[in-house]
């Protein structure tokens, strides 16, 4: 009898199962049809969609978070996707965390919302909101340049959160902590928006204005390739567009990508096309990213050399369509991956390599020579000590350490030597060490200052230095660019932020514009990640 009834219970478990509501195909394919619109941008569209179905079914709460994490509403996402059913569908638990993070840093936020330029930005510290005009006004010409360029349109608005470390651009975007330390990661464009590191909470900044248009180049691709644009493609695009947002600039192709990509080739640290893995953000050390982001940069290029102009557009609406990004480059070009990776390595092979490589030696290559080791390190702790020397105005002191630089002894390569003369930091130190002395002359400055194609690398300090410079010679248009390219390197330098304005304050007395009196109230970086 108590076999009859366990058989009778067990019997009635499965009844119950069989007709217990399961998830609906039609539920299923409506957060499917939403979350291709929400990864495309088209957010109001997905809004429609989602309010007509039914919002119990964990496939659509998912969405539904998705939706408001990429409208930034980040509570609200969580609060959704506390629920244990819709975390475990598909890759709720990954969104979940992430609107988890998102919640913790944009806690205490302040915006600026432009409704007119259809532009909205959060500052994790609001010090950084100086910035406001000037990334606006990036935004928005590099809105324009990729429409005409990816064919691509622009619902709004365009949002980006600054955040004051790397910690926090983890949190936001899913990024590991320890990929954006190694590989020097400083933006992300995921969920929507642009994460961008606060140009604070590097030295001296970066290219943060470039940084923008290449991550929002990212938003672009996606949404014009229904998020199915391999890594090459979206990497490559986004090096290519990133400067043509603005006026070219003599350091904007230096060190140059095919020379760059060819070493990296020969050398064994180069990278099949589409064997790149999920991220270049993610590779296993900085050298590694170097060398990827040149080959995309070196290969778009020369896919549009080939294919010629509309190649673009082209090609990004074919890999929406196709069944996979192989068959959309055949359709597009007629020829695959496979064949397009040969022909360009075989270009590759005809272009000069550049000797000035040798100067931008890595840390793979400093590593194995100790004399090179030993030659960096008396680099850096020279110029260091020449900076704080110079901060306390001590310039004689300064020049001391400055000049033993440039002795050429036989223990010091001669890639160093070369180095040395081409690094903008010590010319620039070179230059205070001038002013605080009264000496050199025109010539001095000139050789310091005057050919940008002479440094090795865009450091804003040195473009401030060579603006004030050129301002005094009486070359207004040139110091004015020169201005512009130190705000754009690092715009919370004293110099940079108040030298490029109209009218700047003398020595000692405070501005009213608030991107220099921000950079005068602050005099080190108080993020330590």
């Amino acid at each position: 009898m108590k076999t009859w009834r366990r058989w009778l219970a067990v019997l009635a478990l499965c009844v119950v199962s069989s007709s217990a509501p399961k998830p609906s195909s039609a539920q299923a394919s409506a957060g499917r049809r939403a979350r291709d619109l929400i990864v495309g941008l088209d957010l109001d569209a997905a809004g429609r969609l989602l309010g007509g179905a039914d919002p119990d079914a964990a496939a659509v709460a998912l969405e539904r978070a998705r939706l408001a994490l990429y409208e930034m509403d980040c509570d609200a996402a969580s609060v959704i996707l506390a629920r244990p059913d819709v975390q475990a569908v598909d890759d709720g638990a990954l969104v979940a965390e992430i609107a988890r993070g998102c919640s913790r840093v944009t806690a205490a936020t302040t915006a600026d919302r432009d409704d007119a330029l259809g532009v909205d930005v959060q500052w994790q510290d609001e010090r950084d909101a100086p910035l406001a005009p000037l990334l606006v006004d990036t935004v928005v010409r590099a809105r324009e340049m990729l429409s005409r360029d990816l064919g691509v349109d622009w619902p709004k608005p365009t949002r980006v959160v600054v955040v004051r470390d790397s910690l926090s651009l983890s949190a936001m975007t899913g990024l590991p902590y320890a990929s954006a330390k190694t590989t020097g990661t400083v933006a992300v464009a995921k969920w929507g928006r642009v994460t961008l590191l606060s140009p604070r909470a590097t030295p001296h900044g970066y290219m943060w204005r470039d940084t923008v248009a290449h991550e929002l180049t990212h938003l672009a691709v996606t949404r014009a390739s229904g998020d199915r644009a391999p890594l090459w493609l979206q990497e490559g695009v986004a090096k290519y567009e990133e400067s043509r947002w603005r006026s070219p600039q003599p350091l904007d192709d230096f060190p140059p990508a095919d020379a760059v990509a060819r070493r990296g080739i020969e050398s064994g640290q180069g990278f099949a096309l589409d064997k790149l893995g999920p991220s270049i953000a993610m590779l296993p050390t900085a050298e590694a990213a170097t060398v990827a982001f040149a080959e995309v940069t070196s290969f778009v290029r020369f896919y549009l050399t080939r294919e010629g102009e509309g190649a673009l557009p082209k090609l990004l609406r074919a890999i929406r369509d196709a069944p996979n990004p192989d068959a959309a480059l055949l359709s597009a070009s007629g020829a695959d991956i496979r064949s397009w990776d040969a022909r360009w390595r075989a270009y590759l092979a005809t272009q000069p390599r550049d000797a000035r490589l040798l100067l931008l030696i890595g840390a793979a290559h400093a590593k194995s020579d100790p004399g090179v080791v030993a030659a960096y390190r008396e680099h850096r702790d020279r110029a260091r000590l020449a900076e704080l020397l110079l901060s306390r105005g001590h310039a004689s002191g300064a020049t001391k350490e400055l000049d033993r630089l440039d002795v050429s002894g036989p223990a010091v390569p001669p890639e160093i030597r070369e180095r040395r003369s081409g690094d903008p930091v010590l010319r620039w130190l070179r230059g205070l060490a001038l002013e605080q002395t009264g000496g050199g002359s025109d010539r001095d400055s000139r050789r310091l200052f005057g050919d940008p194609r002479q440094v090795l690398s865009s450091y804003g300090p040195w473009w401030a230095s060579r603006g004030r410079w050129l301002r005094g010679a009486g070359d207004a248009i040139e110091a004015d660019r020169s201005f512009s390219e130190a705000v754009a390197n690092d715009p919370l330098d004293s110099e940079a932020a108040c030298e490029a304005r109209p009218g700047s304050p003398a020595s000692g007395q405070r501005s009213s514009d608030p991107l220099c009196e921000a950079a005068q109230n602050w005099t080190d970086s108080p993020f330590d990640d």
